[in-house]
């Protein structure tokens, strides 16, 4: 990959985005009786895919709204893996890593998250990864880049914190903005700039696959997954739709039920 890649031109999301519509490209649109029963037209692959993008859209939207003394690049390549996010401000350089586990109770003991019972490795997967970013900003810079991991659960019913996580902040999505604004300032205008230069190296990241190039349309990249989180939209609409007429006729049926015994009752 070329060394003039813009790393600014990737978007919050992007490899997520890229993963479902590349997997849903070969999809035939959904039949008539799918659409009205508000089928899912997301394939099995690509629903892996689509939760993560939803839950990095939306902290990427967070972070870009926090202001000019803050600076985020998105989706940049480590070995074998990916930061969601990358932060830069006056509090320090931070790893960002979204976690969508959807509307769950969320409980972070020490370093077990678990969801529901079941647990998941984002603790130490984000620790890896600032440990990484870190090592490379440090190594380009020639002096030591400390890097925080931040990991953001996307919207939980509940987070409750029994032990804080070795390293590793844990917090809502719903927090995020509050924690950063009142976060003790670390560094100085020129140290931010410093490191917000060397993280826009494409140098300072390990070469992305040749294939990369595809999902660099931006704009088309939106637009097709746009199409798709509507269908996926509507298709939730139509069987909420569905739960409720089902629920309105159970609801009259037992009323009806329920009134007849009575008269028979009141009748003999």
């Amino acid at each position: 990959m070329a060394q003039n890649r813009i790393l600014r031109e990737r978007v919050a999301g992007q490899s997520a985005m890229a993963a479902v519509v590349l997997a849903q490209s070969s999809v035939p649109a959904p039949g008539r009786l799918a659409r009205i029963f508000g089928i899912s037209p997301l394939t099995h692959e690509a629903r892996a895919h689509y939760r993560g993008a939803l839950g990095e859209l939306l902290v990427g939207d967070v972070l870009e709204n926090l202001g000019p003394t803050w600076d985020v690049l998105h989706d940049l390549p480590l070995d074998g893996s990916l930061v969601d996010h990358l932060l830069i401000g006056r509090a320090g350089v931070f790893t960002v890593r979204a976690a969508n586990y959807g509307r769950n109770d969320v409980v972070v003991d020490g370093d077990t998250l678990t969801v529901g019972g079941e647990p998941h490795d984002d603790i130490p997967c984000a620790r890896a990864e600032a440990a990484e970013v870190s090592r490379r900003l440090s190594d380009a810079a020639g002096e030591t880049v400390t890097v925080r991991p931040l990991l953001v659960v996307v919207d939980p019913r509940r987070l409750t914190i029994k032990g804080n996580a070795s390293g590793v902040r844990v917090i809502a999505s719903r927090d995020l903005e509050r924690v950063l604004a009142f976060a003790a300032r670390t560094l100085s205008g020129e140290e931010v700039a410093h490191v917000s230069d060397i993280a826009d190296l494409a140098s300072t990241w390990p070469e992305t696959p040749p294939n990369d190039a595809e999902v660099l349309d931006t704009q088309k990249l939106h637009r097709d997954f746009g199409v798709i989180r509507t269908g996926v939209s509507d298709a939730v609409v139509r069987r909420v739709l569905w739960a409720a007429g089902a629920t309105t006729v159970v609801y009259v049926t037992v009323c009806s039920l329920i009134g007849t015994l009575v008269t028979m009752v009141i009748n003999s």
